[in-house]
């Protein structure tokens, strides 16, 4: 294989220029404001804000199903009311235990 002949003074000075702008959009797509790194944060930010997504909805499934109970069934709300509020029925009597600090009663 042949050697080239030896690029003259005014090339040289143009491919140092085109390597040094390549190497410096090379480093901006890497680590620029829109680069790779950016694209790889962006990412896991939505990632977390998907997941906690998922989870609100999944509350506010539970949180309906709650209020649907409420308005349907009378048992489930009777005994929200009575743990909840500690209301009895008519002739009925309360106890409540109390625990000592001491752990014997």
């Amino acid at each position: 294989m042949a050697l080239l002949p030896p690029l003259p003074r005014k090339h040289k000075g143009t491919l140092v220029t085109c390597v040094v702008l390549l190497t410096l959009l090379v480093v901006d797509a890497v680590y620029g404001d829109h680069g790779l790194a950016h694209l790889s944060r962006m990412r896991a930010e939505q990632g977390e804000l998907e997941h906690a997504a998922f989870e609100l909805q999944q509350a506010n499934q539970r949180l309906r199903e709650h209020i649907a109970k409420l308005r349907s069934d009378d048992t489930y709300l009777e005994k929200l009311v009575r743990e909840r509020l500690g209301l009895v029925k008519k002739g009925e009597i309360l106890y409540r235990f109390t625990r000592s600090s001491s752990g014997v009663q």
